[in-house]
């Protein structure tokens, strides 16, 4: 079979929208490439969609433009990005996944393998999630991710009831459920996230407490939680805020993920306005999680 490419190279803090547009576009995958930019030798990154060819993505460039430019509105710097378009075969596809991504530490205990390659722990007490990022969704490294995994690995103590809105791979659900909690309640308004999810989750045998459901926000959540999880847009996460308070038990953690620096105080003082006490704010150069309580 035949793709067409659709490639948006742009500054890193753009990854999270621009999967988003792509994704909303119909991409069947998705491909981040950020190697010079870990590396330090540039602050772009190359995020690539893959369309079948009978959706014609390359007629709809100057819509993406579009849709990129818009990111202004929500503080991204959209100058200096490159779109381009190409066709592959499946067996270029494939290459170019196994060339960019490998096994990586990404937590003290948390360490993402490709579900292709041979990988031994190198602890008896690190714990390994195999994720097919074939299946779209990001791979799982975006500073995003590793924040909100970061906070996990801090505040789960076990036997928790987790919620983890706009699951994407389930990479959250998967980990909160290696690191320990009793369930986790995992919900998406794409169905391609589902799917993604369910493969991961396939992936990972052992974990057997996580139940999917197409949902948006939290509408499909039952009770309370002791954690609920948003490694979201902040655009979502404003939507999201309302709804926290009555599905978080007493004491409850809620960890926000997806905001750039610029957006901070912003979210600070809203998750304030809800009820909810900031516990700890972590920082990754260009991205910020939050960690509220409620008292």
């Amino acid at each position: 079979m035949r793709w067409d490419k659709l490639t948006i190279i742009a500054g890193n803090e753009l990854q999270a929208p621009l999967e988003n547009i792509l994704l909303d576009l119909g991409a069947q995958g998705i491909e981040n490439d950020d190697n010079d930019f870990l590396e330090g030798r540039s602050q772009s990154i190359s995020i690539s969609g893959f369309f079948e060819l009978n959706q014609k993505i390359s007629s709809k460039i100057d819509f993406i433009k579009k849709r990129v430019d818009d990111l202004k509105k929500y503080g991204f710097d959209t100058s200096n990005t490159f779109i381009k378009s190409s066709v592959i075969d499946d067996q270029s596809w494939k290459n170019e996944w196994e060339k960019y991504y490998h096994a990586q530490r990404i937590t003290h205990f948390l360490s993402i393998v490709p579900f292709w390659e041979e990988y031994h722990k190198q602890q008896d007490s690190e714990i390994v999630i195999r994720l097919d990022p074939q299946q779209a969704f990001g791979t799982g490294t975006h500073p995003t991710t590793v924040l909100a995994l970061q906070a996990l690995e801090t505040y789960v103590r076990g036997n928790e009831v987790v919620f983890d809105v706009g699951t994407g791979t389930g990479i959250l659900s998967i980990a909160a459920s290696r690191l320990g909690v009793k369930r986790v309640y995992a919900c998406d308004v794409e169905v391609d996230a589902i799917a993604s999810a369910k493969r991961n989750l396939e992936l990972n045998k052992t974990v057997t407490n996580v139940e999917l459901e197409l949902s948006s926000l939290l509408d499909g959540a039952k009770g309370q939680a002791d954690i609920i999880l948003a490694n979201i847009l902040p655009e979502v996460q404003l939507l999201l805020l309302p709804h926290v308070i009555e599905h978080l038990k007493p004491q409850g953690k809620f960890i926000m993920a997806g905001i750039i620096n610029e957006k901070k105080e912003e979210m600070v003082a809203r998750v304030q306005s809800i009820g909810l006490r900031i516990v700890e704010i972590l920082n990754d150069e260009k991205w910020v999680a939050i960690i509220a309580q409620k008292d």
